[in-house]
């Protein structure tokens, strides 16, 4: 076998090795927050509580402005399972038009 083309073989198989590494799954275990829920929370805002699992959570809020279908999308804090819930409120001249929580 002449040597480009040996070298040719040998270079595609170690791509088609290397790109078979790439693609094999994680082996490591990752539980993100589990056992999470959210709800509006008190008169204009949204909560996010998640109860097991590692990593981290965060809520969030569709606001929008009173009278208009223009919104703003806030963020509360990052929060730890097992810890505080994670809340976010309206701004006064706004309304709360949903909710839910984020997972890192």
């Amino acid at each position: 076998m002449g040597s480009k083309l040996k070298r040719v073989l040998q270079a595609t198989a170690i791509g088609g090795i290397m790109a078979g590494a790439l693609a094999l799954p994680a082996t490591a275990a990752h539980a993100g927050p589990t056992n999470c829920s959210s709800a509006p929370y008190g008169s204009n805002g949204w909560w996010a509580f998640c109860g097991k699992g590692d990593g981290t959570y965060q809520a969030w809020v569709r606001c929008y402005r009173i009278g208009t279908t223009k919104y703003t999308v806030r963020w509360g804090q990052w929060r730890s399972p097992g810890g505080s819930p994670s809340t976010v409120n309206c701004q006064s001249t706004e309304e709360v038009g949903g909710g839910g929580y984020l997972l890192s």
